[in-house]
C-alpha cells in the first residue's frame, strides 16, 4: 500500500503542471514528499512537493482528468491518496467525499521518461554544459512569471503558428517571439541575470506548446541552460524541479 497526504489545492497545483497533454501519472512516495517525472516529444519535466508520506511507494493514476475535475470539487482540507498496486484502484478522499479509479498497468506519460532521464542526469553531471551532443554554453537565471505572459500567444495568435526563441546576452533578455509577418508577430522579453554565455546571441525553435510549457513553470527564480538551436532547460536550485524543453524546427511563413 503506498499513500500521501496533502492539501487539496496543492495537489491540484501539482498534476496541472505536469503539462496540459497528459492523461495519466505516475507519482513516486518517499518520506520528504511526492514527485513525478513526464516524457514526450515536447518536454521532459521533474517536479518534487513536500507534504505527509504516510507510507512510500508509488501510486498509479490512469485517468488524469478525472481526479482534476474532482479535485475542482473540493474546496478545502486534505486529500489522502492510497492504492496497493499499480492494477489496483486508487482510492481519494476527503473530508466530505470520496473518489475511486481504476488503473491500467500501462502509464503513456512514463513511455519516454527513462530515456529523458539518462539525457537530464548526464547534463547535471556536466554541470548543465552538454545536452547529448549539443553545447549548454547560455547560462543565466530568469523570472518565471515574466515568461507566463506568453501563454496569450494562444488567444491573439490563433491556432497555429511558430515559437522562437532569442538569448540575448548583451540585452540581458530572453526573447520569445511568436507569429510569422503574414499572421503577426507577439514578444515577451524577460531579463535575465547572472548571465554567462558567449557574446553572440542564441536561438532556438519551437512550437505552439512552448507557451503552454512555459505556464508551467513554478513562481520565482529559475536557473536556464540554453545553446544555440538546441533544448531550453529551467532548473530550480534545490532540484525540485526541472523542465527540459525539446526544441524543433519549424517553417515560418515570410
Amino acid at each position: 500500500m503506498a499513500s500521501f497526504d496533502i492539501q487539496y489545492d496543492q495537489l491540484k497545483d501539482f498534476i496541472s503542471s505536469m503539462g496540459k497533454s497528459i492523461s495519466d501519472l505516475t507519482i513516486d512516495i518517499d518520506e520528504s514528499g511526492i514527485s513525478a517525472s513526464v516524457g514526450a516529444d515536447t518536454h521532459y519535466l521533474y517536479r518534487h512537493m513536500d507534504c505527509t508520506s504516510t507510507q512510500c511507494g508509488k501510486v498509479f493514476i490512469s485517468d488524469l482528468p478525472k481526479v482534476k475535475a474532482y479535485l475542482n470539487t473540493v474546496k478545502q482540507g486534505v486529500v489522502s491518496v492510497t492504492q496497493s498496486g499499480n492494477t489496483e484502484t486508487l482510492h481519494l478522499v476527503t473530508d466530505s467525499s470520496s473518489l475511486q479509479i481504476p488503473t491500467s498497468s500501462y502509464i503513456q506519460s512514463q513511455d519516454k521518461v527513462p530515456l529523458l532521464k539518462k539525457l537530464v542526469d548526464s547534463a547535471r553531471d556536466s554541470m548543465w554544459s552538454q545536452w547529448s551532443y549539443a553545447k549548454l554554453d547560455y547560462h543565466a537565471t530568469v523570472s518565471a512569471d515574466s515568461l507566463k505572459a506568453a501563454v496569450s500567444f494562444n488567444k491573439i495568435l490563433g491556432s497555429s503558428y511558430v515559437c522562437k526563441t532569442e538569448f540575448d546576452p548583451a540585452g540581458e533578455e530572453l526573447v520569445v517571439r511568436g507569429g510569422s509577418k503574414t499572421q503577426g508577430r507577439m514578444y515577451v522579453r524577460a531579463s535575465l541575470s547572472d548571465v554567462k554565455s558567449p557574446a553572440a546571441s542564441a536561438h532556438s525553435a519551437f512550437d505552439k506548446w512552448l507557451p503552454d510549457l512555459l505556464n508551467n513553470l513554478p513562481s520565482g527564480r529559475l536557473n536556464l541552460y540554453t545553446g544555440d538551436d538546441t533544448v531550453m532547460i529551467f532548473h530550480k536550485a534545490n532540484d525540485k524541479f526541472v523542465m527540459v524543453v525539446l526544441d524543433q524546427e519549424a517553417e515560418e511563413g515570410e
